[in-house]
């Protein structure tokens, strides 16, 4: 290497002057034994030299302004040099300045035109990177839900402790769900006005004389929400005290948990229960299971909708949104995200019970609490407002009207399984019902009518309701109806 090349590396590893002050010390300009300007001086402390080198910094930087100011005073000098020796004959003060001027200004708008250009140049890369992003991931899912899908890091480990597939794109959760990518993009971005709706929506009867709305997701929103229940929801721990929607619990465990004939029962139902379950309540659930924000975020679009009502525009019926995302009544998924979130209230709740000798259940939004013992030390009201506190602080409300406390001289039930006696059994007018089905199908046949298939079916319904509750108990009616079912099914067929 030659010595311009060691001198060009030297003065790019230590600095410039640095390089300088040792070349001045080994031609012998410095004395050896000084400490050179950017080096600590004698009796001089650490913050003193720290706050020196700073100001030789900002000289440094200084100089270098200065230095790049008299470059441009050099270009400017020679500018006139040449103007000067350009109209040297007349010197026409004018004429110079008029020719400065449009030499600034056509080098203005040079300038402009560069920078324009070099913008334009910019936001055309800006916008093709961000097109193939889009292209490629899923980047908005809609005004007012895409606020998490830039947190991208998953908890592997918490995931494999609840046992749950791990997924950090949208194209293995597309893979997961079994669904094609392009209709996971469809089905998680949500629109506020749709021409086709995901759900088919309709009312029900309540036994007040109002109707539930139940919505239920179409076939390609459908398999998602099963593979979403079947792949992460069914892993995930549920409550001990909740019989709703979980294999091998129904009504009847849940009124078994109680002892019969208790000394008190009250019933309480919450309050919009699926509406209170919001977007960002199934999100935050996700998230809590070790998904990242983007993963979650994906998930809750496909487990929540918004209420809609048609609208005709120019001839076309649209859908307008009514609601914010919410969880619907109707979808795979949704009763399990219910007692998943509902999991925190119900330990708080048992605690309560357990505190007060009171045995708790609850199926879906019923809450039943029963208790054995000397009602008059049983304060009520003071333990209806403890309930009241922790639902209320877990997001959710009670249907005041839906409270009822029952005593032994009540019809004591609990989802519809009434527990007086020491046999559970079900209301005495629904058995009244049933046996007037079974005379009235009995005695048609008798005389030569025909038994429609759905009066059959639906004796057949609650014989099976009534073997699955108490059969001991009801064995009479359930033979007499078994009985009759053989002799309808086999009445031959008209030809």
């Amino acid at each position: 290497m030659d010595t311009r090349a060691e001198y060009r590396d030297q003065v790019n590893n230590m600095g410039k002057k640095e390089f300088t002050f040792q070349k001045m010390q080994e031609y012998g300009f410095w004395p050896a034994h000084l400490p050179t300007p950017y080096e600590r001086q004698q009796n001089e402390t650490e913050q003193d030299f720290e706050n020196r080198k700073k100001l030789l910094d900002e000289l440094q930087q200084l100089s270098e302004k200065i230095a790049e100011a008299y470059k441009g005073k050099r270009e400017i000098e020679k500018k006139i040099s040449s103007l000067k020796k350009e109209y040297e004959d007349t010197w026409d003060y004018e004429k110079i300045r008029a020719a400065v001027s449009q030499d600034i200004m056509k080098e203005s708008i040079a300038r402009r035109a560069e920078k324009k250009a070099e913008r334009e140049r910019q936001k055309q890369l800006k916008t093709e990177a961000w097109n193939k992003r889009k292209a490629e991931h899923i980047v908005f899912i809609g005004k007012g839900y895409s606020s998490l899908l830039g947190k991208k890091e998953t908890d592997i480990q918490k995931l494999k402790e609840h046992k749950m597939p791990v997924v950090e794109s949208d194209r293995e959760l597309a893979d997961l769900l079994q669904i094609d990518y392009n209709t996971l993009r469809y089905l998680a971005y949500h629109r506020d006005v749709v021409t086709y709706d995901n759900y088919y929506r309709f009312e029900i009867p309540k036994k007040n004389g109002k109707t539930r709305h139940i919505a239920a997701p179409k076939t390609q929103l459908k398999t998602a929400q099963r593979g979403i229940l079947d792949q992460i929801l069914q892993k995930a721990e549920v409550s001990e005290l909740s019989h709703g929607f979980i294999k091998s619990r129904s009504v009847l465990t849940s009124a078994k948990s109680h002892q019969a004939g208790p000394d008190l029962l009250i019933n309480m139902d919450l309050e919009n229960f699926f509406p209170t379950i919001t977007f960002e309540r199934v999100r935050g659930l996700f998230q809590s299971f070790g998904y990242s924000g983007y993963i979650a975020s994906l998930l809750a679009m496909l487990c929540t909708y918004c209420e809609r009502m048609p609208l005709e525009i120019k001839g076309e019926t649209k859908y307008i949104k009514t609601s914010d995302r919410i969880l619907p009544q109707g979808s795979p998924a949704s009763p399990m995200i219910t007692n998943i979130i509902c999991r925190k209230m119900d330990k708080r709740m048992n605690g309560l019970c357990q505190k007060l000798g009171l045995t708790y259940t609850r199926y879906a939004d019923d809450m039943s609490f029963s208790y054995r013992g000397d009602t008059g030390n049983f304060a009520v009201g003071s333990f209806l407002n403890s309930v009241r506190k922790i639902i209320e602080e877990e997001g959710f409300h009670i249907k005041e009207e839906k409270t009822h406390i029952l005593r032994k001289n009540n019809r004591q039930y609990i989802t519809g399984i009434v527990i007086n006696n020491e046999q559970i059994g079900v209301p005495k007018k629904w058995v009244k019902i049933l046996k007037a089905s079974i005379h009235n199908a009995e005695k048609l046949q008798n005389s030569g009518g025909h038994v429609s298939n759905h009066t059959k079916n639906e004796i057949s319904g609650k014989i099976a309701w009534l073997r699955s509750v108490n059969e001991t108990r009801y064995k009479k009616v359930i033979d007499h109806g078994t009985e009759l079912l053989k002799r309808l099914n086999n009445v031959p067929k008209l030809s």
